[in-house]
């Protein structure tokens, strides 16, 4: 739990959340080089220190993504700074200004399976995109975008999941793909009285492709093929396709998938699609 944001801290106080052995010496809590870390940032790293730098400072992993990626696990950049699902630290996960993250045929983000008990915060100042569905093919469904942010921590704990989409940040669910176009009608000429089909193919018109759908929705749905205008008499026998309605457009991925987690989402940016 973060040290207080204002009044009197004790090194009682930094011994509890740091640990140390007594006697107790500020020397011993120097952000990186000592006992604090990441979670402190406001405690310096060498030279004058004093208690009141401990204000809201915790003992937490924290992970600085400070480059574009893609199909991210933040269980595993965790675990490169350390972090164990054997012990309950927080984690702070900040993904920078300028940086993009993105789905390539999978979430753009995974949690992974963090400890029940650790508070995980996610500080989102870039960008998280999920990708866009594929179209339908002819006459099938378009497929459904990929998430922004997929949840998996471990459930059955106390610890709590707070995503901060901060100004200037981006939070998207993928857009669906387009429905595939409709089949179109292929038929010949029947003869009545000989009870057979001649000459060539009368062939309808293809439907549209529907359209992917942008951040956070739905893929639209092709339209329906046609007959050709040029032969209204179609006997069954004669008939090679039949004329289809188009594909339905896919579902649009999400800004989160909760999982049944329970997660605390505050925006002061962009968030499109569900977080449910």
């Amino acid at each position: 739990m973060a040290l207080q944001s204002s009044g009197a801290i004790s090194f009682s106080d930094l011994q509890t959340e740091f640990g140390g052995v007594n006697p107790i010496s500020l020397s011993e809590y120097y952000r990186t080089n000592g006992l604090a870390g990441g979670g402190a940032p406001l405690v310096p790293e060498t030279g004058a220190i004093s208690l009141n730098d401990f204000y809201g400072a915790q003992a937490a992993i924290v992970v600085n993504i400070t480059g574009n990626a893609s199909n991210v696990n933040l269980l595993t950049l965790a675990q490169a700074e350390g972090y164990s699902t054997s012990d309950t630290t927080p984690v702070i996960v900040n993904i920078n200004s300028g940086v993009t993250i993105s789905g390539s045929g999978t979430r753009a983000i995974t949690t992974g399976g963090f400890n029940a008990n650790s508070d995980l915060t996610i500080n989102i100042s870039g960008t998280i995109n999920g990708y866009t569905g594929s179209n339908g093919g002819t006459a099938q469904n378009g497929s459904a975008g990929g998430d922004a942010l997929y949840v998996n921590t471990s459930t059955g704990g106390s610890g709590a999941i707070t995503v901060n989409v901060l100004s200037g940040g981006k939070l998207r669910g993928g857009g669906g793909g387009g429905g595939g176009r409709g089949n179109r009608g292929q038929v010949r000429a029947y003869d009545g009285k000989y009870g057979t089909c001649y000459g060539g193919w009368y062939y309808g018109s293809f439907g549209s492709t529907g359209s992917a759908g942008s951040y956070g929705n739905n893929g639209s749905n092709g339209s329906s093929g046609t007959w050709s205008p040029s032969l209204g008499n179609r006997h069954p026998s004669c008939i090679a396709s039949y004329p289809s309605g188009g594909g339905s457009g896919g579902a649009a991925g999400f800004a989160i998938r909760k999982n049944g987690r329970t997660v605390t989402l505050n925006n002061s940016g962009t968030v499109n699609g569900s977080a449910s």
